[in-house]
């Protein structure tokens, strides 16, 4: 089952995307991750704090990842040569692959990207105990509207995979052409539609990200 990995990293004190040193590190981890998948990566900065940084990457399986590239010898390289520059907050895997999520894939949509015209909310949906069934129906009725108003693609997302504790959890990943625009949407009569699916969630974390170009 294809999967893919969202991780969140923090930027060490000091150190800031700007930091030759880190693109040269980024871009070998880049490399190094791609080669050994036969996938795309990408790096996005957070634009509510530009110091995380997420890799969004796509593997074979979750056993591929953590079981398989986590302990090698690759990777471990990759640890020790970003060890002083960053340190990863989180990382999760959802049952969703690059094709069905809004990505950039093609030229025209990279470029757009790495102009900063492209921004992409990375929504965490907790879902209450029991509900995920509930909560699957009540987005699949709805999401028509969230995705009637987004201009710049489709929306995508899945399952966590690596759940914490049996906690369900739904992760979505949409395109704008701004984060105001996303905010705009809370102000339509569409939103409180949408917006049945938190009777069904114990909370959100919803943030905002562009492409950083590495």
């Amino acid at each position: 089952m294809t999967i893919t990995e969202i991780a969140l990293l923090r930027l060490s004190s000091g150190i800031t995307v700007e930091d030759a040193t880190l693109h040269a590190n980024l871009m070998r981890a880049k490399e190094v991750m791609q080669d050994y998948t036969g996938n795309t990566f990408h790096y996005l900065q957070q634009t509510e704090d530009p110091s995380l940084i997420y890799i969004i990457g796509e593997w074979e399986s979750l056993d591929e990842h953590m079981n398989h590239f986590i302990p090698s010898v690759d990777n471990r390289a990759l640890l020790e040569l970003l060890k002083d520059q960053l340190s990863v907050e989180w990382l999760i895997h959802a049952d969703v692959s690059h094709a069905d999520l809004p990505l950039p894939k093609s030229a025209p949509e990279m470029d757009k990207a790495r102009r900063g015209e492209l921004v992409f909310s990375i929504a965490r949906h907790m879902v209450k105990d029991e509900q995920k069934e509930e909560f699957g129906r009540t987005f699949g009725e709805n999401k028509q509207y969230l995705q009637g108003f987004i201009t710049e693609g489709k929306m995508g997302g899945g399952w966590r995979v690596d759940k914490e504790g049996g906690k369900e959890e739904w992760v979505l990943l949409c395109p704008y052409t701004s984060v105001q625009q996303h905010y705009d949407f809370a102000k339509t009569p569409e939103f409180e539609k949408y917006g049945l699916i938190r009777e069904h969630i114990d909370g959100a974390e919803i943030k905002h990200a562009k492409l950083l170009d590495v």
